[in-house]
């Protein structure tokens, strides 16, 4: 039985392009009870989806406009009779690095046994009187829109009894198909995170500026002790001001006309800001949040980036999230202005929204600090895992190759979550380009790209198959890849038999966040470009002869290019070349030039020091796999200093009190001022345990034959897991005079090889 088919639906046409919010509704009746409905919704960009009046969540997934995908919801027991679905759908409109741009539309389906019931023509929409739509600030370039939403217009549409006769019906827009399945769960936003106040006072505003943020970043702010402010007992106060009971905020006296509290939630989180306060109308409430407080406040303008969104008040009370935007930080900063009589703030803080993961893989060596580095890594790692991988939940949210390479080589050592990864991975492959590079970020459409990231998607599709077993996207992506090789290899210059990076305006040639690798000069003839495109051509052939294909060898001969032109006196390798004129000298590039076999044994001890050299620019934080991974080829003593390269790389972070790893050791002041506290890309010591210091490699897709060489350092005994797709590998270490007793267990069907390292014999 069906009442109607879903078709896709949106708000008629109304000259706004952008920011739209539109609110749907429609009714239908059910005729007999059920036990259980399904609701499957897509919309593009996002929605808050109810039933009778009753909030069910939101959550598009980050997909492709040409492949829309579906979230479902389950209403358990519905009664028979008349029933109301009701959306607020929100389109963007705008291309940012999270989100390439489509069409408005909503698609909504009910399905209750045989009733079917769908979005359709005769549904009822309208603008939403209290979101603005159109033209705003963005957040930043990355994550698109700031929010404002003005609580007076909020009317409770959404209930069953609403009047919605004055309202126009919805216009059928284009048919998208049905959408697939959305590959990784909705992520529902949690309980309210417990907060404590950090700071507070009151303000002067000397006038509404060209954004919200730039407004609040010029508040005159002025700090009264929070027994003063909040009328507790004593002059200071002991204890940490928390929301135990609501706490009152009286209306500032002149010439100041406003206040402000900020609030800690005790590290660093990511999910949706809430509000909920009894005011006057009119109140404004302005939601700034940031990742520290080194200014004294959150800085909530940085640049051309705002991190301030704006609610204004409703007489009474007042509930408000943000809809649909993921904020990430720690701190959130309420600056009140517009009113004259007290407020009570009963909460404000988030809901942390967190992709469900199983418990990560276990790691002793007894080391107080490494423990609590790999805590933080971890939690660092799962704070960039929602929709995707993303490069960090506060600042950009974006899936990037080069990152999402080092979070998912990192994630297999502690929760194996391959489906995830291949998620991302597929993202990526589809975005490609008219040129035969992929996107910058995925789902998205980005001014430029970066060759190599393009390069590095090779790689951790091959890593992909070496530690899941699944050769899908091999398979899914092999046509495209080759393609893409063959349009990177036409670029080769006939006097040196390199290949050419890519140039022009939509084209940045980055390698890391260093001097002379960030991509701001010219230089045609890179090593890097060359090394990493080697890469490429290295995972191609190896997935190739793993799938039993004809292997053309292409790498070697440009490998042997690179050692011909970019080769110096000392056996080390330049960086670029103009001429004759070799350039640049980095560690980053000789520590590739090391693992594709570029570097001579007799110069393993010099490139253990390498970074010591002051001609020589030291790898930041995002090649740093590459690196460690260069000094554990590099001998007993290149191990043993790639332990101590991780504890000195990371250490200085843990000891701010930070609980996750930054972008780079800059912190904050990294990026004039934008620099990212949670950055996965930084939490390589997950993956140094398990991959070198437990020693387990997969020799074999799935790990069907694998590899242990343990390396417990300096500790006496080291024990811990490493994830299959077929259950644990388990290893136990313990160093005896005559040299280390070590149990292995995995699952029957793997095959270990113990291949000992030449400091660290196997009894």
């Amino acid at each position: 039985m069906s009442e109607s088919s879903p078709c896709w639906i949106r708000l008629a046409p109304n000259g706004i392009e952008i920011n739209l919010h539109a609110d749907f509704r429609g009714g239908f009746a059910l005729p007999q009870g059920v036990d259980d409905a399904v609701i499957s919704v897509s919309a593009d960009s996002d929605f808050l989806l109810y039933l009778d009046g009753v909030e069910l969540g939101g959550g598009q997934f980050s997909d492709y406009p040409d492949r829309p995908t579906a979230t479902e919801f389950h209403t358990g027991a519905l009664e028979a009779g008349e029933h109301l679905l009701a959306a607020l759908v929100w389109f963007r409109g705008k291309d940012f690095s999270t989100y390439r741009c489509g069409a408005p539309g909503f698609r909504c389906e009910l399905r209750a046994g045989e009733f079917r019931f769908g979005s359709s023509t005769a549904w009822k929409a309208r603008l939403d009187p209290a979101f603005t739509s159109g033209p705003i600030a963005d957040v930043t370039g990355q994550l698109g829109f700031v929010t404002c939403c003005d609580g007076r217009n909020s009317d409770n549409w959404q209930r069953p009894g609403f009047d919605d006769s004055g309202w126009e019906t919805a216009v059928a827009t284009d048919d998208r198909g049905m959408p697939e399945p959305r590959p990784v769960p909705r992520l529902a936003p949690g309980e309210r995170r417990s907060v404590a106040f950090a700071n507070q006072g009151f303000l002067l505003r000397t006038g509404e500026k060209e954004t919200f943020a730039v407004t609040v970043s010029r508040d005159l702010m002025r700090a009264v002790p929070a027994a003063r402010f909040f009328g507790l007992p004593g002059l200071y106060g002991i204890e940490p001001v928390t929301f135990a009971e609501p706490r009152p905020i009286q209306p500032p006296v002149l010439p100041e006309n406003g206040s402000f509290v900020i609030l800690d939630f005790g590290g660093e989180c990511a999910g949706k800001l809430e509000i909920e306060l009894d005011a006057p109308a009119g109140t404004i409430v302005d939601l700034s949040h940031g990742e520290h407080l080194d200014d004294g406040r959150v800085r909530c303008q940085i640049h051309n980036r705002n991190f301030t969104d704006r609610y204004i008040c409703r007489a009474g009370r007042n509930c408000f999230a943000i809809p649909f935007r993921r904020s990430g930080g720690r701190y959130l900063q309420l600056n009140f202005t517009e009113y004259a009589e007290p407020l009570m703030l009963h909460y404000a803080g988030i809901r942390p929204q967190e992709l469900p993961l199983p418990a990560a893989a276990r790691f002793d060596d007894g080391d107080r600090l490494h423990a609590k580095l790999r805590q933080v890594a971890l939690n660092t790692m799962k704070l960039c895992m929602h929709e995707h991988y993303e490069d960090c939940p506060w600042r950009e949210q974006a899936l990037y190759a080069y990152d999402s390479r080092n979070q998912a080589l990192f994630g297999y050592y502690a929760w194996g979550n391959y489906e995830f990864a291949a998620t991302s991975f597929e993202l990526l492959g589809r975005g490609i380009r008219p040129d035969g590079l992929l996107e910058l970020c995925a789902p998205a459409r980005v001014p430029v790209t970066i060759p190599i990231f393009s390069w590095i998607w090779f790689v951790e599709v091959d890593e992909h198959w070496l530690y899941s077993g699944s050769g899908r996207l091999f398979l899914q992506f092999e046509r495209q890849m080759e393609e893409m090789l063959e349009r990177a290899l036409a670029r080769r210059e006939a006097a040196t038999d390199l290949c050419l990076p890519p140039e022009g305006r939509e084209i940045w040639n980055f390698y890391e966040w260093v001097a002379q690798l960030d991509g701001s000069g010219h230089h045609p003839l890179s090593a890097p470009y060359n090394l990493y495109l080697v890469l490429a051509l290295r995972s191609f052939e190896a997935m190739k002869a793993r799938a039993g294909r004809p292997v053309p060898n292409r790498s070697d001969a440009l490998l042997a290019a690179v050692a011909r032109e970019f080769r110096r006196p000392d056996g080390f390798y330049a960086t670029y070349r103009n001429g004759s004129e070799l350039i640049g000298f980095h560690e980053h590039v000789n520590a590739l030039a090391l693992r594709l076999g570029l570097l001579p044994p007799e110069l393993y001890p010099q490139f253990i020091r390498l970074a010591e050299n002051p001609q020589v620019v030291p790898a930041s934080t995002s090649s740093l796999p590459f690196v460690v991974d260069a000094l554990h080829q590099a001998g007993p003593e290149g191990r043993r200093f790639a332990a101590e390269r991780l504890t000195a790389a990371f250490a200085p972070m843990l000891f701010t009190g930070s609980d996750t790893l930054w972008e780079v050791a800059a912190g904050a002041l990294g990026f004039d001022g934008a620099g990212s506290l949670c950055h996965a890309w930084s939490s390589v010591p997950v993956y140094w345990q398990g991959a070198r210091q437990l020693g387990v490699t997969p020799l074999e897709p799935g790990f069907a034959r694998f590899a242990v060489s343990p390396c417990p350092g300096t500790q006496e005994h080291i024990a811990g897991e490493v994830p299959t797709p077929s259950g644990p590998i388990r290893i136990d270490c313990r160093r005896t005079a005559a040299g280390l007793k070590l149990a292995v267990e995995c699952p029957p069907a793997l095959k270990p090889e113990i291949r000992p390292l030449p400091e660290f014999p196997v009894l």
